[in-house]
């Protein structure tokens, strides 16, 4: 197992599409809590309307990582429009991992 940063962009529509689809969403983070390291929308901000979503997961490889987001409501909606996956070393810091 390995650890996994993953960063979500929003589309043009994210916005209103989170609002429509933010049940089902929750619903899919629930079914993968163990997983989860962290998780959290990105508000706007530089003038910028759209939001996007930032995880740490705990995943076999980066294909397990990027399936369980791409299984996410909130991309077969459209409210991503970009997903990068990146495995992520956790070395120091109140949230990481305790050897």
């Amino acid at each position: 197992m390995a650890y996994y940063a993953i960063y979500c962009a929003d589309s043009a529509d994210g916005g209103r599409l989170r609002k429509e689809h933010h049940a089902a969403h929750m619903k899919h983070i629930g079914q993968h809590m163990s997983q989860l390291m962290l998780a959290g929308p990105c508000p706007p901000m530089d003038g910028s309307p759209r939001e996007a979503s930032f995880l740490v997961v705990e995943a076999a490889d980066a294909a397990a990582a990027r399936a369980m987001v791409e299984g996410d409501p909130f991309h077969a909606a459209g409210v991503w429009e970009q997903i990068v996956v990146r495995e992520y070393k956790p070395i120091v810091g109140a949230w990481a991992p305790r050897a």
